[in-house]
């Protein structure tokens, strides 16, 4: 069993973007329909990665890209807030928050 840092998650920025992910209703909404979309898109295995993988990349991937356009989009330039959000980010372990996903959805990862 891995180590884990915080609440069971790798570490703060990783378990506060879930918890958001999970506890906001247009979030939650907004991203369960993208998973769902994702796991019909993405049924073709490539000759590189299994389904699993191609799963888990690509609603890493679209978490990534919707957690930014939603949330720290405001915050571009070169302010304190836009350095301390722009770290904070870069620390999510967004394959984690992609199987959890996957999981509750109950598509392979």
């Amino acid at each position: 069993m891995s180590e884990t840092t915080y609440n069971g998650w790798k570490n703060y920025p990783t378990w506060a973007v879930n918890l958001w992910l999970c506890n906001d209703e247009g979030f939650y909404r907004e991203a369960t329909e993208r998973v769902a979309v994702i796991a019909r898109e993405s049924e073709s295995r490539s000759e590189f990665w299994t389904l699993e993988e191609s799963h888990r990349y690509a609603v890493a991937e679209m978490l990534k890209d919707f957690v930014w356009d939603v949330v720290l989009e405001d915050e571009r330039g070169a302010t304190l807030g836009a350095d301390l959000l722009g770290w904070a980010y870069d620390h999510v372990d967004w394959d984690e928050i992609a199987n959890a996903w996957l999981a509750d959805a109950n598509i392979p990862a």
